[in-house]
C-alpha cells in the first residue's frame, strides 16, 4: 500500500475549484448554485404550508365536533318532554285556536 503525501493545500491549489471558477463554467456554477438553492427554498416552504394545512384541518374536525355535540344539546333542550317540563314548572298552557296567528 503506497503512502501518499500529505500536502496542506489551499483553496487556490484545488483542481476542482480551478475548474469551477473557470470564465467558461462558471455562468453553470452559479445557475445551478442559484436552482439548487431555490429547490431547497421552494421544498421547505411546501413542508411548511402542508404543516399549516394538517393543523387546519384538525382545527376544522375539531369545530365539527364540537357543532355536533351543541346541536344534541340543543335538541336534548328542546325536546317535547323537557319542554313539558318548563310548561308545568312556570304554569303554562297550550294555547286555544283563538290565540294562533298564522303570518302570511
Amino acid at each position: 500500500m503506497a503512502l501518499r503525501n500529505k500536502k496542506n493545500l489551499g483553496w487556490k491549489d484545488n483542481k476542482v475549484l480551478q475548474t469551477l471558477i473557470q470564465p467558461r463554467v462558471l455562468p453553470f456554477t452559479l445557475t445551478f448554485s442559484c436552482m439548487a438553492v431555490l429547490f431547497v427554498t421552494i421544498r421547505m416552504k411546501s413542508i411548511e404550508q402542508a404543516y399549516q394545512l394538517d393543523g387546519l384541518a384538525n382545527a376544522m374536525d375539531k369545530a365539527i365536533v364540537e357543532n355536533k355535540e351543541i346541536k344534541a344539546q340543543r335538541a336534548r333542550m328542546l325536546s317535547v318532554q323537557r319542554l313539558r317540563e318548563y310548561a308545568e314548572k312556570f304554569n303554562l298552557k297550550e294555547p286555544g285556536p283563538e290565540q294562533i296567528i298564522l303570518i302570511p
